[in-house]
């Protein structure tokens, strides 16, 4: 069952409040807000002292408190400019006290931080420590079969191709029950990216807001094996954890990994686009190779990062929405190198006022309150419908919601 926290709730400032909260939190365990109030207190001390000492005899460098101040700040921070000094025996004396209890709570205050810093390090090494990270990719769950999923995410977002360098890498936050040694040893394996973990069970929700989900660009969920668990429950606990992103990060992409094929229209009623079961295609690939020579072989070089092609999705040049498909087949095979496959179709979601009418009536009122009153948002926010084109028509008119799946070229 998912848990809910409603502590949690969405809210425009907790985006920048909560990171500041946290760290505030952080400082107040080591009680260092109060070491600092007591350095405050002395400074402010020390420039009333200094000034009654002072003003008299040496007025050329402590004419008024502020000029006192000045000389606190500095005598206490142990920078000492030298502008301004006692020259009576007691102020003098009270500026080497000054000089030494502001080493002394320097060092407190240095030490503090330091540690803090460690500790939070040592936390995250150990997969503990609650992570701030934007657009970044979260993959739930671990098998023998995910360290491939993190070496793809490498492979995708470093290599260059056609003389223009992908987008920079974003982070990876792994979050299962692996220990965390081998998480360690994994992010050194992949020190491409910038290779994260949170441990915990990905199915609450608790778990999966440490990991950031709800800034995250996407979500790859794997069939589950860390932690001791079993692949026996694997598939009902990537249904769950699908639910409890999608109530986080309504826009995130999921990609999620079954066993059983049976279990596929539990996703797709999580809004879950992208499902893989695993051994899907091992009996036509088998078959095929019955009669078709290398289709194994054409199959294993397309999906095979570091080969000589790959098959990858491409945004559309503007210039070209609303060609045909053939002429957007001639550009790519002649202008980028690369072989036009298909074409990935996104079906805009009509509009709540694209089905009412032009003007205003009651009927258009009463059906707005009633979608209101039942808490359904407006029809363009639900997820658009996808359709794969392959080979189509070459007369088919290209949409500005469609994009290229093409077969690249390696240079």
């Amino acid at each position: 069952m998912v848990d809910q926290d409603p502590g949690h709730a969405h809210h425009p400032l907790r985006r920048f409040v909560a990171p500041l909260a946290s760290v505030y939190q952080m400082l107040a365990r080591e009680n260092l807000p109060r070491v600092l109030a007591i350095g405050a207190s002395l400074i402010a001390v020390g420039a009333v002292v200094v000034f009654v000492l002072e003003h008299r005899q040496n007025p050329e460098h402590f004419g008024d408190i502020f000029d006192s101040l000045w000389w606190s700040v500095v005598t206490y921070t142990t920078v000492g400019y030298g502008d301004r000094f006692p020259v009576t025996a007691a102020g003098r004396a009270f500026t080497i006290a000054m000089m030494f209890s502001g080493l002394l709570v320097t060092a407190v205050v240095s030490g503090t931080i330091a540690s803090i810093f460690v500790d939070r390090k040592l936390r995250e090494g150990r997969g503990l420590q609650d992570i701030a990270a934007k657009g970044h990719v979260v993959v739930c769950g671990w098998n023998r079969r995910a360290q491939e999923v993190v070496a793809g995410v490498a492979n995708l977002f470093t290599a260059e191709r056609t003389g223009r360098r992908r987008r920079k890498s974003p982070d990876v936050i792994l979050v299962n029950e692996m220990d965390a040694e081998l998480a360690q040893e994994i992010a050194a394996e992949h020190r491409a990216l910038n290779v994260r973990f949170v441990r915990g069970d990905f199915t609450s929700e608790r778990v999966l807001r440490r990991a950031a989900v709800e800034t995250a660009s996407s979500a790859i969920i794997v069939s589950d094996e860390s932690g001791g668990n079993s692949m026996e429950d694997a598939d009902q606990r990537v249904i769950v954890a699908a639910l409890a992103i999608n109530a986080i990060n309504e826009s995130i992409r999921i990609s999620a990994e079954l066993i059983h094929a049976d279990n596929e229209p539990h996703l797709r009623r999580a809004r879950v686009e992208d499902v893989i079961v695993a051994g899907e295609f091992n009996g036509y690939l088998h078959a095929s190779a019955t009669r078709t020579v290398g289709l194994p072989v054409l199959v294993k070089e397309l999906l095979t990062f570091g080969s000589a092609h790959n098959l990858v999705q491409e945004s559309l040049p503007e210039e070209f929405v609303g060609k045909t498909f053939a002429e957007l087949s001639h550009h790519y095979l002649h202008a980028d190198r690369m072989s036009l496959v298909g074409l990935l179709c996104q079906e805009k979601q009509m509009s709540l006022d694209d089905m009412l009418s032009e003007g205003t009536s009651s009927i258009d009122d009463f059906i707005k309150r009633k979608f209101a009153e039942a808490e359904i948002g407006p029809l363009e926010d639900q997820p658009a419908a996808l359709q794969l084109l392959l080979t189509p028509s070459p007369e088919y008119v290209v949409r500005d919601t469609d994009s290229a799946f093409v077969i690249v070229r390696a240079d």
